[in-house]
């Protein structure tokens, strides 16, 4: 029930009722110590005045073989008659069989309640013509026998309407101080999320269009200046990934186009007239590596959106890193052979390591192609595989043309080819490097370029245990 209402109420009166409930409990225990503690004072007062009563009559009394009775019945008769008494003092003799033998004038013709239990001691609660007393029953004891009780009590009627009184009193008081507890801790709350408040209309006034508008910062650096801070650095993150995707949609279309304009030309030029044999085979032959290419780079671009959901049919097995170099390797012979390119693998210590086999020849195959397409001919590529603590560490080192410093944060971004005007000749769509960061972070292996203009580029892949 409770958890119903909190999804009906606002933050604030969640916050504000969370707050009455737990102080509300905390009043309620402080009222029952105030109501036991006043209880208890109250009773204790006057069970002190009872014994002093009962010990003071006790020395009064004349005890006869047959009978106990008050030895100064008649003066305490005359005193009676002529003072007024504002807290009656009732005293009541009975014998061993509780049979009453004798009793103060002003109990009349009525008696106190004996009790017949056997060692009763302790003061009560009890009634007379309907007025509230309290009550003590003392043996009278003479050679270490009981030979009688003697029976005090004194009106408890004063004592009955204060505790009545401070009852009242706290009761009626506590849905007052509930409700309270409840508007201060609604307006403190409201005062304290004002800041969250001012946060979410912000927040919410940022949209597609206005990325680079951030949210201000409180003035205080407490937990409020964190949230706002976390906010600002999400929308710095997606401010960075609407521009990489508008710039990946812009490169890729225009990558797309073209080979499709090529195509588009090399038909036109095709039907304007009758052409010989030779000029439509190498025509087609032009569309044919345009259309190839096309094919490659939609592969490409289908592999890249893939690996979102790569991740849930992950296949991790045990598997050697210097193995798959080889592998890869193999697959470019030719290319090797033809820039006359000289390999060296250095793996002292195979360590096998456990990945998916499929994405650690995707990472491989890139790097490597990478290494043979910018590397110079005659040039050396060197694969150096270590341990790296508990995991495997692979630097694949080339004497290629190198990267530019200030490109090295760029060269992972979806189509972007590092001063491509300055080598025209190397093929390249500008995915492989984007193909290696995501199958590196679906992988967890950390991935560290270093590379010096005119002297060569060094990846490496730092393979978990």
């Amino acid at each position: 029930m409770l958890r119903a209402t909190n999804m009906n109420l606002r933050f604030k009166d969640r916050i504000a009722l969370h707050y009455m409930l737990a102080t509300a409990a905390l009043v309620a225990a402080a009222y029952l110590v105030v109501f036991g503690v006043v209880h208890h004072r109250v009773y204790t007062d006057l069970d002190r005045n009872l014994r002093f009563e009962a010990t003071k009559h006790m020395g009064e009394l004349a005890v006869t073989a047959t009978t106990i009775r008050f030895a100064n019945r008649s003066e305490w008769e005359e005193r009676e008659h002529l003072e007024v008494q504002v807290a009656p003092v009732f005293i009541q003799v009975n014998d061993a069989r509780g049979h009453l033998t004798d009793r103060s004038p002003n109990l009349k013709a009525d008696q106190l309640a004996f009790d017949a239990t056997p060692g009763w001691r302790a003061p009560r609660n009890s009634v007379l013509r309907g007025k509230a007393l309290r009550q003590l029953q003392v043996p009278v004891v003479r050679g270490g026998a009981t030979v009688g009780y003697l029976l005090a009590a004194i009106s408890s009627e004063a004592a009955q309407q204060v505790l009545s009184s401070l009852e009242m009193v706290l009761l009626g008081s506590f849905p007052v101080v509930l409700l309270v507890l409840f508007g201060s801790a609604r307006g403190l709350a409201g005062r304290s999320i004002a800041p969250i408040i001012q946060l979410t209309a912000a927040t919410n006034r940022i949209t597609r269009t206005n990325l680079a508008e951030r949210v201000a910062l409180p003035p205080r650096p407490d937990e409020l200046h964190t949230l706002a801070s976390a906010i600002n650095g999400l929308l710095h993150r997606v401010e960075q990934a609407v521009e990489r995707e508008k710039q990946f949609t812009a490169d890729a279309s225009h990558e797309l186009r073209t080979p499709l304009a090529v195509l588009r030309g090399t038909l036109e030029v095709l039907v304007r007239k009758p052409r010989t044999v030779p000029e439509y085979v190498e025509n087609i032959s032009l569309g044919i590596q345009e259309i190839d290419r096309l094919t490659y780079l939609v592969d490409q671009l289908l592999l890249l959106a893939r690996f979102e959901n790569h991740a849930k049919t992950l296949n991790h097995r045990e598997l050697a890193v210097g193995s798959c170099v080889h592998d890869v390797l193999h697959r470019h012979r030719n290319s090797l052979n033809t820039k006359h390119i000289r390999v060296d693998v250095q793996d002292p210590d195979p360590t096998p390591i456990t990945s998916d086999p499929y994405l650690v020849d995707l990472i491989l195959d890139n790097v490597l192609a990478n290494a043979i397409k910018y590397s110079l001919a005659g040039s050396a590529i060197t694969v150096v595989l270590a341990p790296a603590g508990p995991g495997l560490s692979c630097t694949i080192r080339d004497e290629g043309i190198g990267i530019r410093p200030e490109e090295l944060d760029k060269i992972f971004d979806p189509l972007y080819r590092s001063d491509a005007l300055s080598h025209k000749h190397i093929g390249g769509t500008g995915l492989g490097l984007s193909i290696v960061a995501k199958a590196s972070a679906l992988l967890g292996i950390k991935l560290e370029v270093q590379s010096v203009l005119g002297q060569g580029t060094a990846f490496t892949l730092r393979f978990p245990a």
